[in-house]
Order: structure tokens, then C-alpha cells, then sequence
């Protein structure tokens, strides 16, 4: 009876973990299908303080805002969480060499193709570049996360 117990316990948690990933996947093909498509890239390993170029192309059918953050921590799932992040500046953080801040927003629409300079931060350490394009929500506020990317770079000392 033990036996047959765990193994139902097993099978059920293998189907738990299929139909996660199953709806992860088709979360994932549900943003690529809707035409929205972001790709980018980072210096891998620009030295502290210097400049280098971060990029961001991609496709958006329609008008989206290209969102993107130099962050230390991994990307989030969604610009909602990301933006959460960044309430206040981070002495040392990487930032961008136009606002002075560690994010950047700009309109696009179409096939687009962006380059944006970036001073490294002041610490050796890994960083990501994360790209969002947001969409418009039933309010026309550019909340939705339509697609995404995360780069990871390492600043050196």
C-alpha cells in the first residue's frame, strides 16, 4: 500500500510539474505569436566605469514602449516587478550615459533597432541588461509586458 501511495504521489507531481510547464510554454508562445518580439545585448565584460553599448531590436506590430534596466539582480518575469526595483538610485550601479539613471524608455513600432550607451558600474560584478516592450492595457496605460529579454554581462574590476 506504501508503495502504491508513493507512486501515485509521484505520477501526481510529474503531471503537476508537465502542466507547468506546459503552461509556461504556452505563456511563452502566446507573447512570440502576437508579433511583439524584443532581442538584446551588452558588452560582456565592459571594465568598471567605462562606457559601453547596450542594444535592443525586435518587432512590435504596434505602438509598445521599450523599457530597459541595467540591474544586479536577475530579470524579472515582467516590467511591473522590474519597475519596482528601481524607486531610487543605487550608488555605483551600471546606468545609462543619456539620463543618468539605470533605465531607459523610448516609443517604437515597427522594426526597430536601438543603441544606447551605458557606463559600468563602479563594482566587479554580474549584472543584466533587461529589455520589456510594453503594450497598451484596456485603460491605454503601457502596462502589459508583450515580450522580453534578459542579457547577462560582468562588469570587471
Amino acid at each position: 500500500m506504501n508503495r502504491t501511495h508513493n507512486r501515485a504521489v509521484h505520477v501526481k507531481s510529474g503531471l503537476a510539474v508537465t502542466v507547468v510547464a506546459l503552461a509556461l510554454g504556452l505563456s511563452a508562445t502566446a507573447l512570440a505569436a502576437n508579433g511583439y518580439k524584443v532581442w538584446g545585448t551588452a558588452w560582456h565584460r565592459p571594465p568598471t566605469g567605462s562606457l559601453f553599448t547596450v542594444l535592443s531590436h525586435g518587432t512590435a506590430p504596434q505602438k509598445a514602449l521599450l523599457r530597459v534596466y541595467l540591474d544586479r539582480q536577475a530579470c524579472s518575469w515582467s516590467w511591473a516587478t522590474e519597475a519596482k526595483r528601481f524607486t531610487s538610485y543605487s550608488a555605483g550601479q551600471s546606468t545609462f550615459k543619456s539620463t543618468g539613471h539605470a533605465f531607459i524608455t523610448l516609443s517604437v513600432n515597427g522594426r526597430f533597432s536601438k543603441a544606447f550607451t551605458a557606463r559600468a558600474g563602479t563594482t566587479a560584478q554580474p549584472e543584466y541588461a533587461c529589455s520589456y516592450l510594453t503594450t497598451p492595457n484596456s485603460q491605454g496605460l503601457y502596462r502589459i509586458t508583450s515580450a522580453r529579454r534578459s542579457n547577462a554581462y560582468f562588469v570587471t574590476g
